[in-house]
């Protein structure tokens, strides 16, 4: 996985980490809610290696027909891997794929918190293509912030204390120049 998110011509600076962050609030979340902790755990950490590899269109399918012979080839149990793959298809906001288990709940949730921590990164993604208008990104990252909450279960929300409406805050502030734009980047 990391040498695909490493290799990403889409996200390399920003995917692995975003992909390790997601795993760790997939794993809390199960485990405070009594979900499995390994399936929420490799599912938040595959969940999007279709836009690793592929780009975001359709990530939710391609990363589920990687991510596949990925858990095979690992010796992934096999009562877990229709769980983690269902974890992978469901985890986008933008898409309405009901949850079928706790733990592709957790592994969504763990996504949105994510894009909620670091929507500096998301602004900054889209700022690369300079030719696309402030206004519009704007706007096309508050819509993602708004579905990211919508598909957060309320058993998480109550987790999460206040860090959409700061999501929010600071996107505003970014978009108005008051705050210059931080990047997490690890390779």
């Amino acid at each position: 996985m990391r040498d695909v998110c490493i290799g990403s011509k889409f996200y390399r600076h920003t995917i692995w980490p975003h992909a390790l962050g997601v795993a760790k609030s997939a794993k809390d979340f199960a485990e405070t809610l009594g979900a499995d902790l390994f399936v929420a755990q490799v599912g938040g950490l595959l969940h999007d290696i279709g836009a690793a590899k592929f780009g975001k269109d359709d990530h939710h399918i391609t990363g589920v027909q990687l991510a596949s012979p990925i858990l095979l080839q690992c010796a992934c149990p096999l009562e877990f891997i229709g769980v983690i793959l269902s974890c992978i298809y469901s985890h986008r906001g933008s898409q309405n794929i009901p949850f079928q288990t706790q733990e592709a709940m957790c592994v969504a949730a763990a996504d949105a918190k994510d894009h909620f921590d670091y929507v500096d990164e998301l602004w900054l993604s889209h700022m690369r293509d300079l030719n696309t208008p402030t206004l519009f990104i704007f706007q096309e990252l508050s819509d993602k912030l708004e579905r990211d909450w919508k598909k957060t279960d309320p058993q998480i929300k109550v987790m999460l204390d206040g860090i959409y409406d700061r999501a929010k805050q600071r996107l505003v502030g970014i978009a108005d120049g008051c705050i210059k734009p931080r990047e997490r980047f690890y390779e």
